[in-house]
């Protein structure tokens, strides 16, 4: 019967140390399984993070990227806007011109641009300044220039603010200060612009 004790000690005792042995080898694979996984968790963290800051700087960079060019928009504006004032001075100062200039100025157009047989429209505000007399001052010019003298107002414009439209069967000739000043404007935009804004 001691014997039948002994064994059974025995087995006893062989069983408590597989059980510490299983439970100690259960403890350290669930430790290395924490251990992958908290590894795993902090990779991915890591990833998330370095994304999120990709993510962060990229969205950065098309804000400033707007803002920029917004500001480059607003500055364009700015300096078109100080252009269109350079140039609706010019016309202001041609349109307000004392009186002997301006009819000067006119002759000098309408001689350089008359064949002497056109219809002549001139703008309605110059009515009063661009009157028969003078017209007739024109023909004798045009006369002594070896052209015919036969220039014939024919109407005033409100379409025009200055200058005149000469008008033959073939040719129209835009001698109006709106549209003269527009002609130059395209010849000397880049130069003001290259003035005033020092570019």
């Amino acid at each position: 019967m001691q014997g039948i004790t002994r064994i059974k000690e025995k087995i006893m005792e062989e069983a408590e140390k597989e059980k510490a042995r299983i439970l100690s080898e259960a403890e350290k694979k669930a430790e290395e399984i924490f251990e992958k996984a908290k590894r795993k968790a902090e990779e991915i963290e890591h990833t998330l993070l370095e994304k999120a800051k990709k993510q962060a700087e990229e969205e950065k960079r098309k804000i400033i990227s707007m803002a920029e060019l917004e500001e480059k928009k607003r500055l364009l504006q700015a300096k078109q806007e100080i252009i269109d004032l350079v140039f609706k001075e010019a016309e202001d100062k041609i349109r307000q011109m004392e009186e002997e200039r301006y009819k000067k100025l006119f002759f000098e157009m309408l001689i350089e641009s008359a064949e002497g047989d056109e219809e002549l429209i001139i703008a309605e505000n110059d009515r009063s300044r661009i009157t028969e007399d003078f017209l007739k001052k024109v023909n004798e010019e045009l006369v002594k220039k070896g052209k015919k003298g036969n220039l014939k107002i024919v109407s005033f414009s409100k379409d025009i603010t200055g200058g005149f439209i000469l008008r033959s069967k073939n040719v129209e000739i835009n001698g109006s200060f709106d549209y003269l000043v527009s002609i130059k404007r395209e010849e000397l935009e880049t130069e003001i612009a290259r003035i005033l804004f020092e570019e």
